[in-house]
């Protein structure tokens, strides 16, 4: 009989998207490397956005919206092969690719930020971030991370 259900401790990081190139507002990224879940079935997942030297995340000019953002995106292929449509910049009328959105800080600092948990399904995806802050450009050193998680039966 299982007397506990805890986490299992976090998962080594797995790069989602490292597209070593700068990202500018208003503009969606590249597709990221394709996730499979269906060997490991791992359960949920954080997400980091990062750089990838802890350098500062914005090359010069920081966000200037009143809430900065950038937003993660994710498609999925449940049949091992044919993905969902890429997003929009923006996200108009997607909220079924949506994950979570990175809140961004207003300061050319290091940084570093973690979303979640989310689930996680059993299947192949992949990852795109949609850069929402107003004016700022991701540096190419930017990247996002995902660390996977499951329930431990002790």
């Amino acid at each position: 009989m299982v007397s506990a259900v805890k986490w299992e401790a976090a998962s080594t990081a797995r790069v989602a998207i490292d597209l070593g190139t700068t990202l500018a507002n208003d503009t969606m990224s590249a597709v990221g490397a394709e996730i499979d879940n269906s060997t490991n079935l791992d359960t949920y997942f954080y997400a980091e956005l990062t750089t990838s030297d802890q350098s500062a995340l914005f090359d010069t000019t920081p966000p200037n919206d009143t809430a900065p953002t950038c937003d993660l995106y994710m498609t999925q292929a449940p049949d091992g092969t044919n993905y969902e449509d890429a997003p929009l910049t923006g996200g108009a009328d997607q909220m079924n690719l949506f994950v979570g959105a990175f809140p961004i800080q207003k300061n050319t600092t290091s940084f570093l930020t973690v979303i979640g948990p989310f689930l996680l399904p059993p299947h192949k995806l992949k990852f795109y971030l949609d850069n929402q802050n107003g004016a700022g450009t991701l540096t190419a050193e930017w990247e996002v991370n995902i660390y996977t998680n499951n329930f431990e039966s002790q």
